[in-house]
C-alpha cells in the first residue's frame, strides 16, 4: 500500500494578531501507512493597548490560552480525532498527531476549541449544538475587567475549516481562533459647555448594559442564535482623568429593530450647587444610548465596539448615533452627544 504523508499545518492564531512569526521547534511527523499525520501549530500575539485605545490588538488576557482541543470529523459528521493538547504543546505552540484512515481527496472538518471543555462529542451536529450561556461569567468591575480575564480559564475561542486531504504532499490546515464574545468599552466625558450653561457639577456613577444576548453558539452559526435578549450587567464608572470608563464583554445578536438593541444607560448625579456636602440638591439623570453596532444593531462575536458618550446637558434621552468603522476584529466607534 502506498504510504501517505499528510502535514496539516493549522495556524490557530488568535485574532487580530500583528505579524509574530509561528512557534518553531515542531517535530517532523513520520509517515502513517493508516493515514494521515497532523502538525497543528498556532501563533500568538505581543501588543496590548490602552482601554479604549483604537487599535483592535487584544489584550494578553484577551488572548491566553488555558486549554485547546481539536475536534476532526469525516464526511458523515462523525468524530475521527479529539486531541487536547498538553501543557507542553500549549507552550510550544504546537502538536503533532495521526489522522487515521485519511486518504488523499477525504474531506475532513477541523474544529479547535479554546478554553473550554466539552463532553459528549461524538459527531459533527453534537458540536454545533452546544451554547454558552454564562454572559456574566465575562462581566465584573471595571478594575477587574480591565486587567484580566474575569472567566475562570479564560475567553472562550473557537475556529473551524473544512479541508480536502492532499495526495502526497503537505495538506495545510490555517485555522484563526476568535472569541465567542464581543467587546464594549464605554467612555464618557462633560461637555466643557455644560459648566456655561449650568452651576452646578455632574458627575457620571455607572453604566448599565440592557437586553443583551442570553446565549451564543460555541462554534459560530451562519445566523447568530442569541435566544432571550435579557442579559443585563450594571458597573460602577471609574473616572480616570476627566472621562468614565466602562467595559462589557456581550454575545453576538443580529439587526434589530430600535427598541429591541441592546443598550446602555447610564446614570450620572447632577449636584446644582456643586458642594459634596449637601445632598438634598442632587438628582439623578439616566442618558439612554442604543448600540448601532456594526450596522442595524447587530453585534458580531470578536468584534470592539467603542461608545464615546459626551454629555452636553441634564435632559436624559434616547438618541441617533454617529459610526465610523476603524479595525478585537473591526472596531466600530460610536459618538454621541447627550442631553442637549
Amino acid at each position: 500500500m502506498k504510504k501517505m504523508f499528510i502535514a496539516a499545518l493549522t495556524a490557530l492564531a488568535l485574532y487580530s494578531c500583528d505579524k509574530d512569526e509561528p512557534a518553531t521547534g515542531t517535530p517532523d511527523p513520520k509517515p502513517d501507512t493508516h493515514g494521515a499525520t497532523v502538525t497543528m501549530t498556532f501563533t500568538d500575539e505581543t501588543p496590548t493597548r490602552a482601554f479604549f485605545a483604537e487599535a483592535a490588538a487584544a489584550e494578553a488576557w484577551e488572548k491566553s490560552l488555558s486549554s485547546l482541543s481539536v475536534y476532526v470529523f469525516n464526511a458523515k459528521g462523525d468524530l475521527i480525532v479529539l486531541r487536547n493538547f498538553t501543557a507542553s504543546e500549549l507552550t510550544a505552540r504546537s502538536a503533532t498527531f495521526a489522522l487515521p484512515h485519511a486518504t488523499a481527496g477525504t474531506t475532513c472538518d477541523f474544529y479547535a476549541v479554546a478554553n473550554l471543555s466539552l463532553s459528549g462529542i461524538a459527531t459533527k451536529s453534537a458540536l454545533l449544538a452546544k451554547l454558552e450561556t454564562a454572559a456574566a461569567d465575562y462581566n465584573g468591575t471595571f478594575a477587574e475587567v480591565s486587567t484580566k480575564a474575569k472567566r475562570s480559564g479564560g475567553f472562550v475561542m473557537t475556529a473551524g475549516v473544512s479541508k480536502a486531504v492532499a495526495d502526497g504532499s503537505t495538506t495545510s490546515v490555517p485555522l484563526t481562533l476568535k472569541r465567542t464574545v464581543a467587546k464594549v468599552a464605554v467612555q464618557t466625558s462633560i461637555d466643557p459647555a455644560f459648566a456655561s450653561k449650568y452651576s452646578g457639577t455632574l458627575t457620571v456613577t455607572g453604566t448599565k448594559l440592557l437586553r443583551a444576548a442570553s446565549q451564543t453558539p460555541i462554534i459560530a452559526p451562519a445566523t447568530p442564535t442569541p435566544g432571550a435578549m435579557s442579559f443585563t450587567h450594571t458597573q460602577t464608572a471609574t473616572a480616570t482623568s476627566g472621562k468614565y470608563n466602562n467595559l462589557f464583554y456581550l454575545f453576538e445578536n443580529g439587526p434589530l429593530a430600535e427598541a429591541s438593541r441592546v443598550a446602555l444607560e447610564i446614570t450620572a448625579t447632577y449636584d446644582a450647587d456643586g458642594n459634596a456636602s449637601t445632598t438634598a440638591d442632587r438628582m439623578e439623570v439616566v442618558y439612554t444610548v442604543p448600540l448601532t453596532g456594526k450596522t442595524g444593531g447587530e453585534i458580531a462575536r470578536n468584534g470592539y465596539y467603542r461608545i464615546a458618550a459626551n454629555l452636553t446637558g441634564l435632559v436624559g434621552q434616547d438618541c441617533q448615533v454617529s459610526v465610523s468603522v476603524a479595525e478585537w476584529e473591526s472596531p466600530i466607534t460610536q459618538s454621541v452627544d447627550l442631553g442637549a
